[in-house]
């Protein structure tokens, strides 16, 4: 693959930390035969791995706007351009935004399995005289480079192959197991079925790996700034949603939430405080809702690339349709603010009053695993549970008192249940991914009702063109919405 060999024919070891962001990569470039012969080395090589997830063209940006400029949540400024296109479903396959979050997104499972790949030859260093702190930390890397494998995957195929529910034996991805692909390798699309099952394949290893580096040594449990256990929960958790495995998303869900130790997810769950809730964007601590985020601090050159500046200097906006699902009672639609220009947009990136463009971009909160559990109960028609997680969101709307207020049928349900996590996670980017999962036709200002689930991102065309993954995703524009 053209983005895979002549992209990483080095292993790239990074400086610093890797969720942060800079418009200038500064590495230390080594061979791969030598990139590792230390516990510092597969440090370096997972914080490389973060770097690329956390880069404005994956997850610091470009994965989460897709989910909801595509969707019909936010617009993007016809003047200023960005992501207008996006959001007017002008959609090449020259596009630069999707040639990067292609790009990124196997930029980080080159370097996770490079890293696996060195870790496993420390470990078996018998030179090196590594003490049980240190095993343990290489295994805590292993781990975490195995959930960052199985998060980058789990958005690439979410954007450039259909639904896991469309079939699993549609074209999937090219998938990069315990080797890196070598410089040159034609290689072919797997189907859809075998890129999730290599997805579960590493959170399996990340959850084993993990439990035993935090047995084997007197190390800490990665924080919500890495993919430490509640991450690996809340991912799996999604992915098992995506697959219809509503038992496991259940159980996954509930275990992030325990994992978190800020109460339970469910309707008397009082943390965060709304006064908390409100204010907790505005801050670069882990807050009470965080199981992932990435990081960012002031010293990152964010720019003109950062989601702040998206919703700010370039005016995108929260799309009135979705502005319009708020009840005036409901605390979020405090983080629902004026543009400058008109229009609505969000604060949840308004960033410090030291640096507008900084903000930590949430992957995975505590209210996502909340609504997942509702959404399992709901459709096993179990009512009261359903309302009862359920409400842990809802009542952020006043007017909601009480778990008795909520829909009581099974299809009401659901229904609220979707409108729910657009309320929740207006610019957080989960509305085009969830609206595949859930076969849910979307309504967009200017377009005919759309089948969201039936369309597909084509491959880039750098990628086609240079000859080796010439697996295109065919007719995809005759699936774009009409006007």
């Amino acid at each position: 693959m053209k983005k895979i060999y002549k992209l990483f024919l080095l292993s790239v070891v990074t400086l610093g930390l890797a969720s942060c962001d800079f418009d200038t990569e500064n590495y230390q470039q080594i061979p791969t035969d030598d990139a590792y012969k230390s516990v510092q080395d597969v440090e370096n090589g997972m914080n490389g791995a973060y770097y690329a997830a956390g880069t404005y063209r994956f997850l610091g940006n470009y994965a989460i706007a897709y989910g909801d400029f595509s969707a019909g949540v936010s617009v993007g400024n016809r003047s200023t351009g960005h992501f207008y296109n996006q959001s007017a479903w002008i959609i090449s396959d020259t596009d630069a935004e999707l040639d990067d979050a292609w790009n990124y997104g196997f930029k980080v499972i080159d370097r996770c399995t490079r890293t696996i790949q060195g870790a496993k030859d420390v470990l078996a260093n018998t030179a090196l005289h590594l003490t049980e702190e240190d095993v343990a930390k290489v295994k805590s890397y292993m781990a975490q480079c195995h959930a960052l494998k199985a998060l980058a995957n789990y958005y690439l195929v979410n954007l450039f192959a259909y639904p896991y529910q469309e079939g699993v034996d549609n074209l999937g991805l090219p998938l990069v197991k315990d080797t890196p692909i070598k410089e040159f390798e034609k290689i072919d699309r797997s189907t859809v079925g075998q890129t999730y099952e290599l997805i579960l394949s590493d959170l399996a290893n990340a959850e084993t790996i993990l439990d035993e580096a935090l047995a084997d040594g007197n190390i800490s449990a990665p924080n919500a700034f890495y993919m430490g256990a509640m991450g690996i929960q809340a991912l799996k958790a999604r992915v098992a949603m995506s697959m219809g495995d509503y038992p496991t998303a259940e159980a996954a869900a509930k275990q992030a939430i325990a994992l978190k130790g800020k109460g339970n997810g469910t309707g008397s769950d009082k943390v965060p405080s709304n006064e908390i809730y409100l204010s907790m964007w505005s801050s670069l601590a882990i807050n009470d809702e965080d199981m992932f985020t990435i990081a960012k601090t002031e010293a990152d050159n964010l720019s003109a690339n950062s989601l702040n500046t998206l919703y700010g200097s370039y005016r995108a906006t929260i799309a009135n349709s979705t502005v319009a699902l708020f009840n005036a009672e409901d605390i979020r639609l405090g983080l629902i603010v004026p543009q400058n220009g008109g229009g609505m947009t969000t604060s949840k990136y308004i960033g410090l009053p030291t640096s507008a463009a900084t903000s930590n971009i949430p992957v995975f909160r505590k209210s996502e695993m909340s609504l997942i559990i509702a959404e399992v109960e709901a459709r096993n028609n179990n009512i009261p549970e359903a309302q009862n997680y359920l409400y842990y969101t809802a009542k952020r709307d006043l007017s909601i008192t009480s778990s008795d207020q909520l829909p009581a049928t099974r299809d009401e349900l659901l229904a609220f249940i979707a409108q729910e996590r657009i309320r929740e996670f207006a610019g957080e980017g989960h509305r085009f991914y969830d609206a595949r999962r859930m076969g849910l036709t979307i309504q967009m200002t200017g377009f005919k009702p759309f089948d969201i689930a039936k369309f597909v991102f084509p491959i880039p065309a750098d990628e086609i063109n240079a000859g080796f993954c010439t697996q295109q995703n065919d007719n995809w524009e005759k699936a774009l919405p009409t006007k």
